[in-house]
Formats: structure tokens, sequence, C-alpha cells
């Protein structure tokens, strides 16, 4: 018997019967994992940081402010809520935790960032940066399982790298037909995680399972459920989120949940195999590259080049540069698109190419006071070259600012 005749009667065995994913908690909350909302949560902690508890007024009132930020975009949660005594920290800290942003130890309460942490809050660490990092490194059994799951988990010899498997199947499956290059939550959480209960399962198992089912040839009734509980499946589909809300993964709408399609970006292709194969720091260059065509693929929109001429309209040259040749400007959004961000020059700033890439990327920080801020890989080859302050144009709306300071870090 061949192993394709041979896996369509297969039944895998779980190490044992509480096995599951666990992203961050049992009680998922999804819009903790837009990045406007996991790092502007961040970035709001550092400015309190040492000096305020969690449940401290001070750190309430930056929810609220980011609550209010997210309104008219498509985050759904609700923050105004979760302040004080049953602030968000003490409720689903476990999201920052996991993602090694602040510390698993008690802290008494007080605001308190890992050194890794500081490093993303304080730009230091790229949007991109922290992604690819937490795709290799992320692992299960994590670190906010209880002793007794971590144990389970060690008895058996098992440790998976979750975020790089799923990328690692669904680069594999376009390897078969790139139409297939996807995943589903159902197929995630019925197919992938029981076979990953198995100590070093073969690549190409999740593959040829997954192919079976597509074609109709894999009964998974009776296999092991590993989403029994009601959270399971929420828990299993923030995987696929984390991917998509970083721009590895292109998800496509469905009616329901179970049948939304998660699909790879295949614009930045070469970048996640060479992050798949990074076992240690994520080189530079591969960083530099994913930064650059994940920008590059936000800015295709229908309406970029009206927008693009009335920015220009409103200002002629580099916002930053004084460059005031139109063959090397263009228009850069304030406030993201992604995140209801206006297509009227009043949300755009004129910029030289280079200079839109480094705003576009978090590279550099444009205050509503006009202060200029470049990160450290950028103060090496722009530092002499941008100025501290800039005078904003009349026509800019420091609203928008405002927003983009204290709630985005760039693609």
């Amino acid at each position: 018997m061949n192993r394709i005749e041979y896996l369509k009667n297969y039944i895998p065995t779980l190490p044992f019967p509480e096995f599951k994913w666990k992203w961050a908690c049992f009680a998922p909350t999804e819009g903790i994992n837009d990045p406007v909302v996991l790092l502007g949560v961040l970035f709001r902690m550092a400015k309190l940081e040492g000096r305020y508890k969690y449940s401290s007024d001070e750190f309430g009132h930056e929810l609220i402010q980011l609550s209010n930020d997210l309104k008219g975009t498509d985050v759904n949660i609700d923050l105004e809520r979760r302040i004080g005594e049953r602030n968000i920290i003490r409720n689903s800290g476990q999201y920052w935790k996991a993602l090694n942003l602040i510390p698993t130890e008690r802290t008494g309460g007080i605001i308190t960032l890992t050194p890794f942490g500081r490093k993303v809050a304080n730009h230091i660490i790229s949007q991109t940066e922290f992604s690819a990092e937490t795709i290799r490194s992320f692992s299960l059994p994590n670190n906010i399982m209880n002793p007794h799951e971590h144990s389970l988990w060690e008895k058996c010899g098992l440790k998976l790298h979750p975020l790089k498997l799923i990328l690692s199947i669904i680069h594999d499956l376009s390897k078969w037909d790139s139409t297939q290059a996807f995943i589903t939550p159902v197929e995630l959480a019925r197919i992938v995680v029981p076979l990953s209960g198995t100590v070093n399962q073969p690549l190409d198992i999740y593959i040829d399972c997954i192919k079976l089912y597509r074609e109709h040839n894999l009964n998974i009734n009776n296999w092991p459920n590993c989403c029994l509980e009601a959270n399971d499946f929420r828990m299993v589909r923030e995987f696929l989120l984390f991917l998509s809300n970083y721009g590895y993964l292109v998800k496509q709408y469905g009616d329901t949940r179970e049948s939304e399609i998660y699909r790879l970006n295949f614009t930045i292709e070469s970048e996640i195999v060479s992050i798949l194969k990074s076992n240690k720091e994520i080189r530079q260059d591969i960083i530099s590259d994913t930064e650059r065509k994940i920008v590059t693929s936000l800015r295709s929109r229908p309406n970029q080049a009206r927008f693009r001429k009335e920015v220009l309209n409103a200002c002629k040259r580099c916002v930053i540069s004084n460059i005031e040749m139109p063959e090397v400007l263009e228009a850069a959004h304030i406030k993201p698109y992604k995140y209801n961000g206006a297509d009227i020059a009043s949300n755009g700033f004129a910029m030289r190419m280079d200079i839109h890439f480094l705003f576009d990327s978090g590279h550099l920080r444009i205050s509503d006071t006009g202060e200029v801020f470049l990160s450290e890989k950028a103060r090496w080859s722009y530092g002499a070259s941008i100025p501290p302050r800039i005078i904003l144009p009349d026509y800019v709306d420091r609203e928008n600012l405002r927003w983009r300071w204290d709630n985005y870090n760039g693609a």
C-alpha cells in the first residue's frame, strides 16, 4: 500500500487528551491581534512604564484614548470598559506575554516591559522585524501555559513552531498548484493541529492530508477533535489572524469564520522562505526586502492616482527634503488607508520616494508639532540629511498626525 492509500484511512493519535494549540488565552479577543491594538497598547505602556499600575487612572485614560482612535475603523474591540481593576492586561495580558513584550513574572501590577518590548515600543525594532522574529521564535508550549500544560508537552518531547509550520505548509501547497496556496481555519483546526501531535511529523504528511481533504478523499469525521471547547476554534484561528495582520497571508472573507481563506502573499514569497530557514537572528537584508515589498503592495489602490494629484496640488514639494520634482514625489497617507484614512489632501504629505518608504515602514515619524524622528537604522544613512523639525503645511490635519504617532508603527 502506498502512502496516499495509507493516509486515506489514517487516524492521528493525540499525545494527550487535552492537546490543543493555544495562542494566548482561552478567552480570545481577536481584535487584540491587530497591530494598532497590540502595539498601540504597548506604546502607551512605554509612556507609563515603572511609574503607574495597569489599574491606574493614567493607563485607563490611555486605553480610552486608543478606544476613541479605533472608532470608525474596522477594528472591533471595546477598550473603554477594560480599565481600572478589570483592565485589559489583567484579563488579556497573555497576548503581550506570549509575544515576549511584557514579562510573565509578577510585577506587582506595575507597568513593565521586557527588553524586547521596549525595543518595539521605542521603534528600535520595526513592525516587520517584530513580526518576522515572532514567526521565527514563537513556539508551543509557550510561556503563558500553566506548569501542568507544560509538563504534558515536555513528557512527549513535543515542541512546535506553529507560525513557521503554517507558512511552510501553505508554501509547499503552492508547489502542487499555486491556486492551492492557502489554508482555511477548518483545515488548520481539524487536520494540521491533530497531525502536529506526532513528534517530528514530516511536512509531506500535512500536505498530502490537505490535498486528500480538498479532493474529498479524506474522511476526518473519526479524527480526534482538538477544538472541543467553545473558544478552541477561535484560538486556532488567531494564528492565521496574526499572519494576515502582518502581511504574510492575504485574508479572503467568507460568510462565516469557517469559510475564510488565508492565501500566501506571493509578493514576499522569497522573503517568507528565508524567514522559514532562519534558526537564529533574521538577516537585516531579509527584513528590509520584506518591508519594501509589503509597503509597495499596500500602495496599489484604485484611488492612489487621484490622491497623489490632490496632495501635490496642495503641497508641491517634499515635506522633509523640499525637493519639488514631481517625477520623484509621491503622496503619503498620514492616517493609513487600512484604518479608514481618507484619500484627501489633508491626510497626506508630498514625499520623495525614499522618504515615503521610510515614513510608511515606520523608520521616519513626524509628530503633530513637526518634530521628526528616525529609527536607529535610518539614522545611520539619513541622519545628516533629515531635519529634526519641519514646518507643517497648513492644510495638514494635525489630528491624523497625532493618531499615527500614538497608534501606528508602519507596515
